[in-house]
């Protein structure tokens, strides 16, 4: 499969209305340099971060040398702050809330400089030419902004402010609870000029099958010739939305077209309900679709597939429960959660995720797409819009990446029992890197026990899960030879980029009908 080509000039943007290379502001009260507390105001507006990282982008693009790749980098850590900035407005000043001011100013400095050598590092590839580039040489520079990046980043000096600031709001929010629910509720709900800025919230039309508290099944038909039927399980650090983008960049649809009914698992949005939700409890809310679906479908085995969380999800469920699906398909599915390149997993354990669950409640779905978004600053920006721009007009595209944006900025939460379950196995213990597997919620999952035929897909640019977290996959299982498929692209490029609908998505139908033909 070939390389999503990126379109030129194209990085900038992130959904923020700012100019190219500045960052949008809130209003703040003063900063006292002589104490390091800020005066009358918010709390934390992280306007130290903003300015600093602004500062940064300006100096390491004098002369020109960066070209539209500055403004891309700038903008794609201010755009994602905004929420943060929001959801701070209007909080009391107290010493706790100083502590974290002042950690969070540390982060800052270090977040800026990383950013400064990041930009510098490339510079003798990109001198004089960037501002004439083609599409795919923005690609590279950009990829390589990451790699430098996040090479900086992973320094101890680097872990060690961002555990500082992490376990510093954590206090702040753990002695001021009616600040963590004001943030938790900001976060949890989009701005209200989402709608303005990231267009029409409705997704296409969609055919809702059944309800499962503020679940959805929704199902795509494939017609009189379907010949294999698929449960597509998103993960919750995006929306179902990004399997249903508009009838030509749709997962759901694409797999129908190709001979499979396809029902999509529509988490909706978190509720008080699901902070009490574990991860047998999510198990079995996917029984119950599949049962749906096999009802649906006239007694059809259906078979699974799911990205990210929500393939590790499906995984678990095919060990737990042996032959109620007749094939698996992972995408973008982690089961190494120290493999290098893990940048992900790194901010997940510097933020201690139980802790988070303690204070917040059900996980923020915008704070778990901001540590991606951390992760990889410059391709979680720049490599989904470069993946949405082929064969459409300009408004064509913009509305496609107006729906993207709401499904990868505004996800639902993470329901907080299953965060917790699947952060102390995994991110924590990394328990399927042991022969003995992770137990969660008293229940024992080993990987050599899968017997569901699996095809288990990843994205060799990938810099939220590194290919290095899912190739293990196939080993670990005793899947047959075969069962990893490499696909040419990023982490969201698997779910809309044309090259995936064209190559990928054909090539998974195919696998489909073969399997079920089997059963």
């Amino acid at each position: 499969m070939t390389r999503t080509e990126a379109v030129d000039g194209v990085s900038r943007g992130g959904g923020t209305s700012a100019p190219p290379g500045t960052l949008r502001r809130v209003a703040s009260g003063s900063h006292d340099k002589s104490t390091g507390e800020y005066r009358a105001g918010s709390m934390v507006r992280l306007e130290s971060l903003l300015s600093t990282v602004d500062g940064v982008v300006r100096d390491a693009r004098a002369g020109g040398r960066f070209g539209d790749i500055g403004p891309a980098f700038s903008t794609a850590f201010g755009s994602w702050l905004e929420p943060f900035a929001a959801a701070m407005r209007g909080m009391e000043s107290t010493a706790h809330s100083q502590a974290a001011a002042r950690a969070l100013t540390d982060l800052a400095r270090l977040t800026g400089e990383c950013a400064s050598q990041a930009m510098r590092s490339v510079a003798g590839l990109q001198a004089g030419t960037v501002g004439s580039a083609p599409g795919r040489l923005h690609a590279e520079l950009a990829g390589r902004i990451d790699d430098s990046f996040l090479e900086f980043a992973s320094s101890p000096e680097f872990d060690r402010a961002r555990r500082s600031a992490a376990a510093a709001i954590l206090d702040w929010l753990e002695h001021d609870r009616s600040a963590a629910e004001t943030i938790a509720g900001a976060l949890e709900s989009p701005p209200e000029s989402a709608p303005e800025r990231f267009g029409d919230p409705a997704p296409p039309e969609t055919e809702p099958v059944a309800h499962d508290g503020n679940a959805t099944l929704n199902a795509f038909r494939g017609g009189e010739k379907a010949r294999a039927s698929v449960l597509v399980v998103p993960g919750f650090t995006i929306g179902a939305r990004a399997f249903d983008l508009d009838p030509q960049r749709s997962v759901a649809r694409s797999l129908a077209r190709h001979g499979v009914e396809t029902w999509l698992l529509d988490w909706g949005r978190s509720d008080e309900t699901d902070r009490v939700r574990t991860v047998a409890n999510q198990l079995e809310r996917i029984d119950r679709a599949v049962d749906a679906v096999r009802e649906s479908a006239n007694g059809r085995c259906p078979a699974l597939a799911g990205h990210f969380h929500g393939g590790l999800l499906a995984l678990l469920y095919c060990i737990r429960h042996p032959g109620k699906a007749c094939a698996l398909v992972t995408l973008s599915t982690p089961v190494e959660f120290a493999s290098r390149g893990g940048a992900f997993a790194g901010w997940l354990r510097a933020c201690d995720g139980e802790r988070l669950v303690d204070v917040l409640g059900n996980v923020p779905g915008p704070l778990l797409a901001a540590l991606a978004a951390a992760a990889s600053p410059m391709r979680w920006c720049g490599g989904g819009f470069f993946a949405l721009l082929d064969g459409v007009d300009s408004g064509a595209a913009a509305a496609r990446i107006a729906r993207f944006e709401q499904a990868r900025r505004f996800p639902p939460s993470f329901p907080g029992e299953t965060f917790r379950g699947i952060y102390r196995a995994f991110y924590r213990d990394n328990s399927f890197a042991a022969d003995a597997g992770a137990v969660i919620d008293g229940h024992r999952y080993e990987l050599s026990r899968l017997e569901t035929p699996l095809l288990n897909v990843f994205a060799s640019d990938d810099r939220i899960v590194p290919s290095g977290a899912s190739i293990p996959l196939g080993e670990r299982t005793g899947a047959v030879p075969g069962s990893n498929l490499e696909y040419r692209g990023g982490h969201h490029d698997l779910l809309t980029s044309r090259n995936a609908h064209d190559e990928l998505v054909p090539e998974i139908a195919a696998w489909l009908t073969e399997r079920t033909a089997r059963t």
